[in-house]
């Protein structure tokens, strides 16, 4: 990862030339590759009370990406927690493996762009599908996050 004009929130790439590196891109794969979720024993057993509500929050961010020739990979985490007043009684965690072909070098300004932006769009969905299938697992009631990830 290059620490640039991009890591310091400033980019010097034009929108015309982000959409240009962008349709050189082809998703060729998105993998789960870690996972880890626990809840409140309490919560799994019906027992929570319904007086208060859950607050959930969700963190997410790219822990390392690299290009390798024609590969361009992504390292995307996401983080849900959920708590009633002070104490955590959920938490789901799971990290993405993701990888684009792509025919030309990518900048660190298309990189800084392209996580905050295109990649959430694109592994969002899968984390979502993950939260909602490991609560039903989990006998509790199911988690609903918003369609769109908005940070």
């Amino acid at each position: 990862m290059n620490t640039s004009s991009a890591a310091r929130g400033e980019t010097s790439i034009s929108p015309e030339q982000y959409r240009e590196m962008l349709q050189g891109l082809a998703l060729e794969s998105i993998n789960l590759v870690e996972s880890h979720a626990e809840i409140d024993e309490h919560l799994s057993q019906g027992k929570m009370s319904q007086s208060a509500p859950v607050r959930l929050s969700i963190d997410q961010k790219v822990i390392r990406w690299e290009q390798n020739g024609e590969v361009l990979t992504f390292w995307h985490t996401y983080r849900l927690k959920g708590k009633v007043k002070q104490k955590q009684i959920l938490r789901v965690e799971a990290t993405f493996l993701v990888r684009y072909r792509t025919k030309q070098l990518v900048s660190a300004d298309f990189v800084h762009i392209f996580q905050q932006s295109t990649l959430i769009l694109t592994t969002y969905p899968y984390f979502r599908e993950l939260v909602d299938s490991t609560m039903r697992r989990m006998g509790v009631p199911p988690v609903t996050l918003p369609m769109v990830l908005v940070q």
